[in-house]
């Protein structure tokens, strides 16, 4: 954690990077409500105690866009700061094993090409993982 972070509740997110055969993206968009409101990112929640990030991440892709996911590989990691509390996201490269994606408990999902993905509003803490992307 950065010396910026002392202090602050720690929160731990499991991340999703999904891709189709054509190559586009699967992202979800946050609640009106939500924090960083109606700004897409890659789909995922919380790690509740007591749960692995890779079980974490299963259950809130069948919780909010109705899916099952398979083969998950440790893609990248990142650590955001922001004002009230500190986020730690592992994000998981992976495949949807079954169901098609749909809007449960997340304000939109929708697939993406690749050069439309800068184009959205994503949280800060995306932003890293989103060049990552873009880079390969």
């Amino acid at each position: 954690m950065s010396a910026g972070g002392a202090g602050k509740p720690l929160l731990l997110v499991s991340a999703a990077l999904i891709e189709d055969a054509a190559g586009r993206v699967l992202l979800t968009q946050r609640k009106p409500r939500a924090h960083l409101p109606l700004c897409w990112e890659f789909p995922g929640g919380k790690v509740e105690a007591g749960e692995t990030p890779e079980a974490a991440l299963m259950r809130e892709m069948r919780e909010e866009v109705g899916i099952e996911i398979a083969d998950l590989k440790p893609w990248r990691f990142v650590s955001h700061d922001y004002a009230t509390f500190h986020l730690l996201m592992p994000l998981f490269s992976c495949r949807i094993a079954s169901g098609e994606p749909q809007a449960l408990d997340v304000h939109a999902v929708a697939w993406f090409e690749r050069d439309q993905l800068r184009a959205l509003d994503w949280p800060p803490a995306d932003e890293p993982l989103l060049e990552a992307l873009l880079a390969q």
